[in-house]
This record gives C-alpha cells, sequence and structure tokens, in this order.
C-alpha cells in the first residue's frame, strides 16, 4: 500500500488524480474487508456450486435491467434539457448517467457523482446553471420516489416487513428520517428564498465569530449564488409542473426495475412461495435504510440488511449465494459497466480537447 502510493507521488499526478486514487484504494479495501467478514465462515465450494446452478437467463436479465436502470436517468436528463431548449444528444445522456453512478459508487455519500456530470457536461456545451438545475430535479424526485415506494411497501406488504426486518428497523428509521429533512431542506431553501438566505447567513456569521470557518465571505458568496440556481428551479417547477409526472413516472420505473433483479434471482435458484410484491418491498426497504449511509454504495451495510431480510425466503444454504448474485448485477457489475463508459468517455474528451486546441492554434 505505501510503496504504490510512493509511486503515486513519483508520477506526479495531480492532487485531483491522487484523491480518486486513494478513493478508489478505500473502495477496494472496503469491499474486500466486507467479502471477507461475509465469507470466513462459509464453504466456498458448495457457494460456487449453487451460484453455478442457478438458471443464467433471469440473471441475464437482470443485467440488462439494471443498464436499464441507469439508462432512465438518461431518459430524464434529455428530456428536461429538451425542455430547457438544450440540444443535447440521448447518446450524450446516457453517458453522463454511466459517469454519475460511477463517481458516485465510489466516492463516499455519493459525493462525485453529479459534480463529475457537470463537468462532462459542461464540456460538451451544456451551461452549469441548467446541468444544475436538471441535476437538483432528479435527486429530488429520485429521493421522493422512494419513500412514496416505501410507504406503499410498507401499507400493502405490512405483515412480510414485520416478519423480516429484524435488526434492519432502526436503519430503516434513520434512512426514513434523513431523507425527509433532505427532502423538506430541498423545499425550503427552493421555495423560502428569503428564509433561507437569512439562515444561511446567521450561519456563516456564527462560523466567523466562533472561527470555525475560514473565507466566510467568499463561502457566503458561493452559497447565495447556489440559492439563485434553486430560485431558478422552483420558478421553473411552478412554470412546468406537468414536466414532474414523466420525472416521476420514469423514476419510479426506474427503483422497481433495480428492486426487480433480486426477483430474478431468487427465481433462477427455482424458489417459489414468495411473491415479487414481498421481495420488491424488502428491497425498498434495503435502499431506504442505506441511502444516508456514508460509505460507497452502502458497502457491507447493503450486504448485512440483505442477509437479515432475506434469511428466510432464500434459506439457510441460498441466501449467501442469492446475496453474491443479488448485489453482485446490482452494484459491482453496474460499476465494471460504468467504469469502462467513463474511461472511454475520458479519453474521448481529452482527444476533443487536444483537436480544439490544435486547431486554436
Amino acid at each position: 500500500m505505501f510503496l504504490f502510493l510512493i509511486k503515486v507521488e513519483e508520477l506526479g499526478l495531480t492532487k485531483k488524480n491522487k484523491k480518486r486514487i486513494l478513493n478508489l484504494l478505500l473502495l477496494l479495501l472496503i469491499i474486500g474487508g466486507t467479502f471477507y467478514l461475509l465469507l470466513k465462515d462459509q464453504e466456498l465450494g458448495a457457494v460456487m456450486s449453487a451460484m453455478e446452478r442457478a438458471k443464467k437467463l433471469p440473471l441475464v436479465i437482470g443485467i440488462g435491467l439494471v443498464i436499464f436502470f441507469v439508462c432512465c436517468e438518461s431518459f430524464i436528463i434529455h428530456y428536461l434539457m429538451k425542455r430547457l431548449d438544450q440540444g443535447v444528444k440521448l447518446f450524450h445522456c446516457i453517458k453522463y448517467s454511466f459517469i454519475g453512478f460511477f463517481y458516485s459508487a465510489v466516492t463516499p455519500s455519493a459525493s462525485g457523482g453529479q459534480p463529475m456530470q457537470i463537468y462532462y457536461m459542461n464540456r460538451d456545451g451544456i451551461g452549469v446553471a441548467p446541468a444544475t438545475l436538471v441535476l437538483i430535479i432528479i435527486t429530488a424526485v429520485y429521493k421522493a420516489v422512494l419513500l412514496l415506494l416505501g410507504a406503499v411497501a410498507g401499507i400493502m406488504e405490512f405483515k412480510t416487513l414485520k416478519d423480516n426486518l429484524g435488526g434492519v428497523r432502526i436503519l430503516l428509521a434513520i434512512g426514513v428520517i434523513a431523507n425527509l429533512l433532505f427532502i423538506g431542506f430541498l423545499l425550503m431553501i427552493i421555495f423560502k428564498h428569503s428564509f433561507s438566505k437569512r439562515i444561511i447567513g446567521s450561519f456563516i456569521l456564527w462560523c466567523r465569530k466562533h472561527r470555525l470557518l475560514k473565507n466566510t465571505d467568499r463561502i457566503l458568496k458561493k452559497l447565495l449564488k447556489l440559492l439563485e440556481t434553486y430560485e431558478s428551479c422552483a420558478d421553473y417547477i411552478k412554470k412546468n409542473s406537468s414536466v414532474f409526472f414523466y420525472v416521476i413516472l420514469v423514476t419510479v420505473i426506474q427503483r422497481v426495475s433495480l428492486f426487480f433483479i433480486t426477483f430474478l434471482v431468487y427465481k433462477s435458484f427455482g424458489l417459489h412461495g414468495t411473491s415479487v410484491y414481498q421481495i420488491v418491498a424488502l428491497q425498498t426497504m434495503i435502499a431506504l435504510a442505506i441511502d444516508v449511509i456514508p460509505v460507497p454504495g452502502g458497502i457491507g451495510f447493503s450486504e448485512s440488511c440483505f442477509l437479515v431480510l432475506f434469511d428466510k425466503i432464500f434459506g439457510e444454504q441460498l441466501i449467501i449465494p442469492g446475496m453474491l448474485l443479488s448485489r453482485g448485477i446490482t452494484y459491482y457489475v453496474l460499476i465494471v459497466i460504468s467504469a469502462i463508459i467513463t474511461l472511454i468517455a475520458h479519453l474521448t474528451s481529452g482527444q476533443k480537447q487536444i483537436k480544439e486546441s490544435g486547431m486554436d492554434k
């Protein structure tokens, strides 16, 4: 590890690139630690044998669905950009979505996804303001739909959840409260401009008084500029409320398509007795529980929640293989696909810049 870091120094990489490499190393360490803890007491031969016996067609469909899951965001980006009179091809929107997923997957609290999406949009000639507006709308609706699906699951499959939630209840409660607070805060800063400015101004002044922050004037200026973006978001929402029917509909389909993959894994083992609604409801609870976990992709927490919630459904012999296949398709396979697309986007974007600089000369 230390030798690797020395090599990084020798390569003369930028501070930003070093941070990305360290994030990737952290991700690999967390993944390695997670699977070591999950599999150290398991008979690996039996686990691998069970996975090999799984029917391949449902798993292939699952991989197709996880690609569709990311592309759903692309459809929304393309639709909203058209409504904002931004000429952007669907192919580019698909690129932005995979880049967003990759950087969200390898950074804590998914903090790197949207900044990188805005960066690549900007390189393609899309302004920061419309890019930010579109991604704010997507984030707000994405979280709101998760809460909506959670509420529907809680009503329709109350007994299933009661019988299977176990120790995940506390984590689920934290996830629900955190999402409600996030959406409430977002609505406040979008629709209550003057109130938001007073709160932010008072907070920055308090931090300056207690010497908790440096460059408070610069920070305040940036935050007020961000509020202006939220104000434009509010104006857009008020004038184009019909747009949100499409965004909400596609987001519901997007979320359910991802949760449905666990049912496909369940059927790949030839299991029956549990309905698709029950499995989707349980998977919704996992998504809610890990949504605010400050670990890339909720690694460790997602796997643990799966083992608790699906233990009775998959059974002792298939719970580990089921978790590996479900999580493998919905997260790890998608990381690989996203990494490849991100690398291609980076290389082609670099070539484009070289050509443009050559033309300028």
